[in-house]
């Protein structure tokens, strides 16, 4: 019972955190579309005087009815803490309670969640607020007001009473300060019980003894509110039946082992030689016998079987031979299809590449730049002396000393405003990677990023590890980055949710993201491949995540 009831609580745990996990996430989002909503920004920047209008009380009053628990929204100067609000009357003790964290330097751009604070008619209300700064592009990121909403309690009060286990349990919800948030009964005077629980262990089970009773003490932390849940449960009620139960059952199991006695003396009697005969055939059929068929020269109620078994064991076997041929079938055609998407996608990337290449190269010829085409030309058979080796993997530290060679090729041609750093952990230098993925990446950067842009050019690499069993490398540029547009065509190109880029007959940067990408996923499989973020004018950021595979260094 003692266990049953602390599971029960546990479960309940479980269940409330998911629930006010929810709530607040919903109601950190509904205070977002509130307070950093453009219009309801320009009418506080405007309103220098902070009264009340008729637009912005009409705008605020709209959010007021997205979620019941909210009974007034509002905002508040920063410098003399005027406020404008709509809804319930918000006290003078809330705004205190606001001035006294900004006075402490504890109000931040996060919401944050007060203790209950007497509000109207003496109900007790939970204040959400946070620091908002302005998102208008004339005063961006400088704060402007602070943003508050006004939420009701009794949500908290219905959840904890569906968790009193038939009224054994007393349910307390206390913050980070052991402030009381919501309890499920009033028998016990918090204030005069603090004490007492505070000297409590957390995360585990006590005995405590109040007003003549003892109680079971369990807390248990709400982690995303750095709450804590705390549970008395009447031990005595809870044992009241224990007595009863444990002889009901003992008297239970006796009449089952009863009737399973006498099951086993009549099936003994009955069927015992038709049994024994059915298992040793269906043992052979389990180790692959599908001939063991049954024969019996007599019948009864289990003997009528027989017919039906040995249909069945030949349709199984039917089945089997046309499941293996089958398998086969798709399994040639599997490896055909990845074969010819790898072959495929592998021709594609180094097409465009050494394209690319000897564009460069014909640029510096026809300036006459005879040295400059030698050293390119150097770096060129480098290059191909790499690529045609037939390793599929390579060491993480040759395909960046392959990149190296690469940018020599491009920085005779575009000069010192192209530069190119790497960052990567030396004990990453025996992590094996798919051959020529990072190139065309470093490439797209060059041509679809930064050609075109002035000033220097920066492309970055960092390899690193990620929860030790996924490596990360991330190729970041400078360059003129991707609309949104663009962006969200890319993202479903990668997620394979649209043909654009396989329809393009050109080499653009969609077509060459979405191969690396596939041919990331033929090697490792659907959960890796590239994610991609961009900013217009300000850059892209390529990251591919692919396993953790480190080996020895045997290459010369």
């Amino acid at each position: 019972m003692k266990k049953n009831a602390l599971a029960n609580i546990d479960q309940f745990v479980t269940q409330t955190n998911n629930s006010l996990d929810e709530y607040f996430v919903r109601i950190d989002q509904l205070s977002k579309s509130i307070f950093f909503n453009r219009n309801v920004q320009q009418m506080m920047v405007e309103n220098k005087s902070w009264q009340e209008s008729d637009a912005l009380l009409r705008n605020l009053n709209s959010y007021m009815s997205l979620d019941p628990t909210i009974k007034a929204v509002g905002m508040i100067n920063a410098d003399d803490f005027r406020i404008i609000s709509i809804g319930q009357l918000m006290t003078r003790e809330m705004l205190d309670y606001i001035s006294r964290k900004k006075q402490t330097n504890l109000l931040n751009n996060k919401l944050q969640i007060s203790p209950p604070i007497e509000s109207k008619y003496n109900e007790k209300g939970l204040l959400a607020f946070r620091q908002v700064k302005s998102i208008q592009q004339n005063r961006y990121l400088q704060g402007i007001y602070i943003g508050v909403l006004l939420l009701d309690t009794k949500w908290i009060q219905q959840i904890l009473h569906t968790g009193t286990l038939d009224g054994k349990a007393n349910l307390y919800i206390v913050n980070e300060n052991g402030d009381l948030i919501g309890s499920s009964t009033n028998q016990f005077d918090y204030k005069k019980i603090q004490s007492l629980i505070e000297k409590q262990p957390i995360n585990k089970v006590s005995n405590v003894r109040m007003d003549k009773v003892n109680y079971l003490y369990q807390s248990s932390p709400i982690k995303s509110l750095d709450w804590k849940f705390i549970a008395l449960i009447n031990k005595d009620k809870l044992l009241e039946k224990a007595n009863f139960i444990q002889y009901s059952l003992i008297a239970v199991i006796v009449l089952m082992i009863l009737i399973v006695i006498l099951v086993v003396v009549s099936f003994n009697i009955r069927l015992t030689h038709p049994i024994t005969k059915m298992a040793d055939a269906f043992d052979s059929a389990a180790s692959g016998d599908l001939d063991a068929k049954l024969r019996f020269g007599y019948k009864n109620e289990i003997t009528v079987i027989q017919d039906h078994y040995n249909n069945m064991l030949d349709q199984i076997k039917k089945l089997t031979d046309n499941l293996l041929r089958s398998q086969q079938q798709l399994h040639e055609t599997e490896m055909e299809k990845q074969l010819f998407q790898l072959n495929g996608l592998q021709s594609q990337i180094n097409a465009h590449f050494l394209y690319n290449v000897l564009h460069s190269i014909r640029g510096m010829s026809l300036s006459n730049a005879k040295k400059e085409v030698a050293m390119a030309i150097d770096n060129l058979v480098s290059y191909f002396r790499y690529i045609t080796r037939t390793d599929e993997y390579v060491l993480l530290y040759k395909e960046l000393e392959h990149l190296e060679r690469y940018i020599a090729i491009q920085k005779i041609r575009f000069g010192d405003r192209l530069q190119f750093k790497v960052s990567m952990d030396p004990a990453l230098r025996g992590q094996s990677i798919v051959k020529l993925i990072l190139q065309p990446l470093v490439e797209n950067s060059l041509f679809h990023g930064l050609e075109g842009k002035s000033g220097r050019w920066i492309i970055k690499i960092k390899a690193i590890v990620k929860e030790k069993d996924e490596l990360l490398i991330q190729v970041m540029d400078n360059g003129m980055g991707m609309s949104e547009d663009k962006m969200e065509s890319l993202d479903a190109d990668l997620k394979g949710i649209s043909s654009s880029a396989m329809d393009n007959g050109g080499l653009g940067q969609g077509i060459g993201l979405v191969n690396i990408h596939k041919r990331i996923q033929i090697y490792y499989g659907e959960p890796y491949g590239l994610t991609i973020r961009s900013w217009k004018d300000r850059g892209t950021l390529v990251t591919i995540t692919v396993p953790l595979r480190i080996k020895e260094d045997n290459d010369v």
